[in-house]
Protein backbone atom coordinates (compact mmCIF):
# COMPACT_ATOMS: atom_id res chain seq x y z
CA UNK A 1 0.00 0.00 0.00
CA UNK A 2 2.79 2.06 0.96
CA UNK A 3 4.26 1.83 -2.50
CA UNK A 4 0.99 2.16 -4.44
CA UNK A 5 0.59 5.73 -2.50
CA UNK A 6 3.73 6.86 -3.02
CA UNK A 7 3.72 6.12 -6.76
CA UNK A 8 -0.10 7.41 -7.00
CA UNK A 9 -1.01 3.72 -7.90
CA UNK A 10 -3.78 1.69 -6.59
CA UNK A 11 -3.44 -1.68 -4.60
CA UNK A 12 -6.07 -4.40 -5.83
CA UNK A 13 -6.93 -6.83 -2.75
CA UNK A 14 -6.44 -10.52 -3.98
CA UNK A 15 -9.10 -12.04 -1.40
CA UNK A 16 -12.45 -13.87 -2.95
CA UNK A 17 -15.60 -14.34 -1.38
CA UNK A 18 -14.53 -17.74 0.04
CA UNK A 19 -11.54 -16.45 1.54
CA UNK A 20 -13.19 -13.68 3.24
CA UNK A 21 -15.95 -15.54 4.72
CA UNK A 22 -14.00 -17.93 6.68
CA UNK A 23 -11.60 -15.86 7.62
CA UNK A 24 -8.97 -17.26 5.24
CA UNK A 25 -7.52 -13.97 3.85
CA UNK A 26 -4.73 -12.33 5.80
CA UNK A 27 -4.87 -8.84 6.35
CA UNK A 28 -1.33 -7.69 4.89
CA UNK A 29 -1.94 -10.05 1.37
CA UNK A 30 -5.01 -10.99 0.41
CA UNK A 31 -7.40 -8.08 2.54
CA UNK A 32 -4.85 -5.52 1.73
CA UNK A 33 -5.70 -3.21 -1.08
CA UNK A 34 -8.15 -0.46 -1.97
CA UNK A 35 -10.48 -2.02 -4.59
CA UNK A 36 -11.16 -6.12 -4.68
CA UNK A 37 -12.11 -7.19 -7.47
CA UNK A 38 -13.10 -10.58 -6.61
CA UNK A 39 -14.84 -10.05 -3.18
CA UNK A 40 -17.88 -11.58 -4.71
CA UNK A 41 -16.74 -14.14 -6.66
CA UNK A 42 -16.47 -17.68 -5.21
CA UNK A 43 -13.45 -19.43 -4.98
CA UNK A 44 -14.72 -21.99 -7.71
CA UNK A 45 -15.48 -19.29 -10.05
CA UNK A 46 -12.14 -17.23 -9.08
CA UNK A 47 -10.18 -20.26 -10.73
CA UNK A 48 -12.67 -20.76 -13.69
CA UNK A 49 -11.63 -17.04 -13.83
CA UNK A 50 -7.79 -17.94 -14.40
CA UNK A 51 -8.73 -20.87 -16.81
CA UNK A 52 -10.80 -18.44 -19.03
CA UNK A 53 -7.66 -15.64 -18.84
CA UNK A 54 -5.55 -18.40 -20.28
CA UNK A 55 -7.72 -19.05 -23.59
CA UNK A 56 -5.09 -17.33 -25.97
CA UNK A 57 -2.13 -17.60 -24.16
CA UNK A 58 -0.78 -18.69 -20.65
CA UNK A 59 -1.05 -15.26 -18.62
CA UNK A 60 -1.18 -17.31 -15.18
CA UNK A 61 1.32 -19.92 -14.70
CA UNK A 62 -0.62 -23.64 -14.81
CA UNK A 63 0.54 -24.29 -12.14
CA UNK A 64 -0.64 -21.52 -9.91
CA UNK A 65 -4.25 -23.15 -10.95
CA UNK A 66 -3.51 -26.92 -10.91
CA UNK A 67 -1.93 -26.17 -6.99
CA UNK A 68 -4.84 -27.31 -4.89
CA UNK A 69 -6.42 -24.27 -2.90
CA UNK A 70 -4.54 -23.55 0.57
CA UNK A 71 -5.09 -20.26 2.50
CA UNK A 72 -1.46 -20.73 3.26
CA UNK A 73 -1.89 -19.79 7.29
CA UNK A 74 -0.23 -23.05 8.50
CA UNK A 75 2.29 -24.46 6.91
CA UNK A 76 1.10 -27.93 4.52
CA UNK A 77 -2.83 -26.45 5.37
CA UNK A 78 -5.40 -27.35 2.55
CA UNK A 79 -8.79 -25.77 2.18
CA UNK A 80 -10.22 -29.27 1.41
CA UNK A 81 -9.07 -30.47 5.24
CA UNK A 82 -11.15 -27.77 7.01
CA UNK A 83 -13.92 -26.45 4.59
CA UNK A 84 -16.64 -28.19 2.54
CA UNK A 85 -15.39 -28.70 -1.39
CA UNK A 86 -15.64 -25.14 -3.44
CA UNK A 87 -17.75 -27.15 -5.91
CA UNK A 88 -20.48 -27.40 -3.07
Amino acid sequence: MACANKHGGLLVSTGNKAETAVGYATLYGDMAGAYAPLKDVSKARTYALAEYCNRERERIPRRIIERPPTAELSPGQLDRQRLTPYEV
